[in-house]
């Protein structure tokens, strides 16, 4: 009984915390992953099986870092130079600081960085704005990419769930 509560509450508590998308600040896939591995200590890893660890563990380790990753498959090369790649990191941080509504405060932070100094590089508005629109969609898919694997994470350790029931 006491089992079924503590896994009831963790699924809860994951389903939960995938809403904090929303939050590029928090690493929701770290989050997810963190739920996953007290439910597995708390039961023995025997309803969280150590290769549903490892693989969830795995997850977590893309999905935490999409924020690093994404950037040199998305936005090098297309539209923006590295130091508007730069900018758009710094402009992330300032916008998160001085706009305190967390989801846009670090959108317009990063956006407003990447358009300014990529207009002071090449003093033409349309390809700063392309470069702005670029690092808009960077953020979007890092937030999709983030989404999949904390949902990879739930959906592994419902499976481990249900196999070891």
């Amino acid at each position: 009984m006491a089992e079924s509560v503590l896994i009831l509450i963790a699924l809860l508590a994951m389903a939960a915390s995938l809403f904090l998308i929303l939050i590029p600040a928090v690493p929701v896939t770290a989050l997810e992953w963190a739920i996953a591995m007290v439910l597995g200590v708390l039961t023995g890893f025997t309803r969280l099986t150590p290769v549903a660890a490892i693989v969830v563990t795995v997850f977590m380790a893309i999905g935490s870092t999409s924020g690093f990753w994404m950037p040199f498959l998305g936005l090098r090369g297309r539209q923006l130079s590295c130091l508007g790649l730069v900018a758009f990191f710094i402009g992330m941080v300032a916008g998160s600081a001085l706009i305190p509504i967390p989801f846009i405060g670090t959108i317009l932070g990063g956006v407003i960085g990447v358009i300014l100094v990529e207009f002071a590089r090449v003093r033409e508005v349309r390809q700063a704005m392309q470069s702005g629109g670029s690092a808009l969609r960077l953020i979007l898919y890092g937030m999709i990419a983030e989404f999949i694997f904390a949902v990879l994470v739930i959906l592994v350790t419902v499976i481990s769930i249900i196999t070891t029931g």
